[in-house]
């Protein structure tokens, strides 16, 4: 049997890629082809929430499970039991697996006892699709909004360390999502030639994010509202959510919107928390971005001067607008309209106080 295992990496097209996955379960299983189902997801997140330390624990596995450690354990050995039992029943030729907090997982020995006893025998490859670093950070901003008024600063991630760690378990693929172009296709072509067109595609299932002048103003409205929970901060950043994605609908032809776009400054910070990063991955698994900057160290230093990027002095508490090439203007017509639109009052703050605060921000973010 071959043991196939995509372990992300977050905001690389793994949604789209499991929801083709899901819809196809009957269609791969006749070709030999096991997706299996693991808590009614269409991913198996479920299998790696307990693999992992504590204090490394998403916050997300946590809540679901009333802050128990213990108890996201316990539900992921239930977890690897369903898969083992499925496997079982189905003698399956392929087994693919598929979750993005795969790539983060601790605890090998535990993943090691499991593989073994599901599929003693078994090929066992992995194959991880990455987004260059600056695109990731981008990408980020409108979902960790949903979460917290707090920017994510620059920073790279540890994915080198945490690849080799997965060679030790099989051989490593990885891939550049802004070079597949569809990652269904390349995934599954991977898997078996000529697999894509056997199956039926869903449409694509991007995640749906506010452009930067969306966010700008996303991070205002939030600030001005008073959450009792971190449940209730993300419902109520879901209404604003989805007030200003209509408010971006009616005014998008009026106003100059555009994706997450990060300002010169906060691009050269990036690059230079992930160029070590970069370079190790290109030493270690012949993998480079597209990206020549990257792996400049001179060039990312010039950058680094000309810009002042250093001496900015960014914090997490700021205006999103200090890290944001996005036309500040129109985030407060957004916020405006999106108030007037909606109740007039979010969590009592009448709307001249949401476009006040937005005002404060704006000129924080100026400064």
């Amino acid at each position: 049997m071959r043991l196939i295992i995509h372990i992300g990496t977050p905001k690389a097209g793994s949604s789209s890629l499991q929801v083709a996955l899901d819809t196809n379960r009957n269609r791969l299983m006749e070709q030999g082809i096991l997706y299996p189902t693991i808590e009614r997801a269409t991913h198996h997140s479920g299998l790696a929430s307990g693999l992992h330390v504590p204090e490394a624990m998403r916050d997300i596995d946590l809540r679901r499970n009333g802050n128990d450690p213990a108890l996201v354990v316990r539900k992921t050995e239930a977890a690897w039991q369903s898969l083992a039992d499925q496997v079982s029943s189905h003698n399956p030729e392929t087994l693919l697996l598929s979750a993005e907090n795969f790539m983060s997982i601790d605890d090998f020995t535990t993943l090691r006892e499991w593989l073994a006893r599901i599929a003693p025998d078994a090929e066992i490859s992995s194959v991880a699709y990455l987004r260059a670093p600056v695109p990731n950070h981008e990408s980020k901003a409108s979902q960790r909004l949903g979460r917290t008024t707090k920017v994510r600063l620059p920073g790279h991630l540890p994915w080198h360390s945490r690849l080799m760690r997965w060679k030790n378990i099989g051989p490593v693929q990885l891939r550049d999502l802004a070079k597949v172009g569809d990652i269904r296709t390349d995934f599954l072509e991977a898997v078996q030639a000529g697999l894509a067109s056997k199956l039926s595609m869903p449409g694509r299932n991007a995640n749906v994010s506010l452009t930067g002048e969306g966010c700008i103003a996303l991070q205002a409205a939030m600030m001005n509202v008073t959450s009792d929970s971190a449940s209730d901060y993300v419902e109520r950043s879901r209404v604003w959510r989805a007030r200003l994605a209509e408010a971006e609908a009616a005014l998008g032809e009026s106003l100059s919107l555009r994706r997450v776009t990060v300002n010169p400054a906060v691009r050269w910070l990036i690059l230079d928390e992930w160029h070590d990063e970069a370079v190790a991955l290109r030493e270690k698994f012949d993998f480079q971005f597209d990206e020549p900057a990257l792996y400049d160290r001179a060039e990312i230093d010039k950058g680094l001067a000309e810009t002042g990027a250093r001496d900015l002095g960014l914090a997490e508490t700021d205006a999103l607008s200090r890290f944001l090439a996005n036309d500040q203007t129109a985030a407060l017509r957004l916020l405006a309209h999106a108030a007037e639109q909606g109740a007039v009052r979010q969590g009592g703050f009448p709307l001249s106080s949401m476009k006040d605060g937005l005002r404060k921000l704006l000129r924080k973010g100026a400064r």
